[in-house]
């Protein structure tokens, strides 16, 4: 739809005739009617602008983003433009949100932005303003645009641990070091047995050569399947340090899995809400294919569906894994169906489950009782922490390790606790 509006040289040739209604009305009327024909027909003089617009195909979420806009005229006279675009709710345009430029056949407009959310974000339709020949009124229109951004989570953090190093990385962020050697299946090589060590482990053979007892030592395994569970309910749509809970789990995700990739792992995926949501099978795959399917995972305003999102997992495990679910637990009576989906799960496969605290809430619970108020919710945060810990403590003692840690150090804690899983063979 084409729309004219005044511009500001025909408002001041409007004042500038205004005076000539004291002297004649009619003549006044018709040199304003005169100007508004005139500017009508200069709005639709005004060429006809084509608008294209570029996108990156994919974007890391926390990092900003460049758009092009292009602009082509069909006349070799300088026109002037006017020109903005719709974006998605949770993109944030950091540039100014109306361009105006002097066109002469082709113009490019580009402006940054930065997405506040993962997934797809759709850009919508230009506005375009452009002005006729005589300067009297500008010829405005929509052109209609619709362009797809992927937001990606978590691979700007993998990049920068990649460039940096990952295990020097890992290690400077509180990875403990672990020998590599373990009690896996492959073996290694021989050592002196010492008190301790577990008797299985004797070679006899070599002891009687030896006359000393020796032990075998093992290697830890590789080529295992390790499950990447993400609950996508409620819980995981609270912000935490700005980010949602989910971003912070699926950025220790794909770090998991770039690093069991690495140790020759298959890796897959499994997201959950009230229903199943994704599913990848344990394969060696690059981390990109994971970024890409989390990418479309919305958590859910609903109480997840334990029972039904762990019997399937489990009757699509074919052999013994390791199955990591980003979770959280706000007590033992509110999560007594995760506590008994992951106990049972727990007889057959090795399970850790990642729960990401609240650090706000925590600060609560360290605040002066200078206030009733302050008091009263004192209390509340300590119970409220209480209770976690117990849930936690009901996990592990049902053979479930359990992580409890902070959202800024959630990556490095998690990649930490598999491999020491990896290397001392426990899988």
């Amino acid at each position: 739809m084409v729309v004219p509006l005044p511009s500001r040289r025909l408002l001041a040739l409007l004042v500038v005739a205004a005076p000539l209604l004291l002297w004649s009305p009619v003549v006044a009327l018709l040199l304003d009617a005169a100007l508004l024909a005139a500017a009508l027909i200069d709005a639709w003089r005004a060429p006809a602008i084509a608008v294209s617009r570029e996108l990156p195909a994919n974007l890391s979420l926390g990092d900003d983003g460049t758009a092009r806009l292009t602009l082509l005229s069909p006349r070799d006279r300088p026109t002037r433009v006017r020109l903005t675009d719709d974006l998605p709710p949770d993109v944030v345009r950091l540039d100014e949100d109306v361009t105006e430029r002097q066109l002469l056949r082709r113009a490019d407009v580009v402006y940054r932005f930065r997405p506040q959310s993962r997934g797809p974000h759709v850009f919508g339709d230009a506005h375009l303003r452009v002005l006729g020949p005589l300067g009297l009124a500008w010829r405005q229109r929509r052109v209609p645009l619709h362009d797809e951004l992927l937001v990606l989570p978590g691979l700007d953090e993998l990049r920068r641990l990649r460039a940096l190093g990952l295990r020097e990385r890992l290690r400077r962020a509180g990875l403990r070091n672990v020998r590599q050697r373990g009690e896996g299946r492959s073996f290694e090589s021989l050592r002196e047995y010492v008190p301790g060590d577990d008797p299985r482990t004797i070679d006899w053979k070599s002891s009687a050569h030896r006359g000393t007892l020796m032990a075998r030592q093992y290697e830890a395994e590789r080529s295992q399947d390790v499950v990447l569970a993400l609950d996508a309910g409620r819980m995981m749509l609270e912000r935490l340090d700005g980010r949602e809970r989910m971003d912070h789990a699926m950025s220790a995700a794909l770090q998991v899995a770039d690093v069991a990739r690495l140790q020759g792992d298959r890796v897959g995926l499994f997201c959950f809400a009230d229903e199943v949501l994704a599913w990848l099978p344990p394969r060696r795959t690059s981390p990109s294919l994971f970024a890409d399917t989390m990418a479309r995972v919305r958590p859910r305003w609903v109480e997840p569906n334990y029972p039904l999102a762990f019997s399937v997992l489990r009757s699509r495990l074919g052999r013994r894994a390791l199955i990591v679910v980003f979770t959280d637990v706000v007590d033992a009576a509110a999560s007594q169906a995760l506590l008994a989906q992951l106990a049972r799960s727990a007889q057959r496969h090795m399970v850790v489950t990642v729960a990401l605290r609240n650090p706000e809430l925590e600060a609560w619970a360290r605040q002066p009782l200078d206030t009733d108020a302050a008091a009263y919710r004192r209390a509340a945060t300590e119970e409220m922490l209480e209770a976690r810990t117990v849930a936690l403590a009901r996990m592990r003692r049902a053979g479930v390790e359990g992580l409890d840690v902070d959202p800024s150090t959630a990556v490095a804690a998690t990649v930490d606790r598999y491999l020491a899983i990896k290397y001392r063979g426990r899988l």
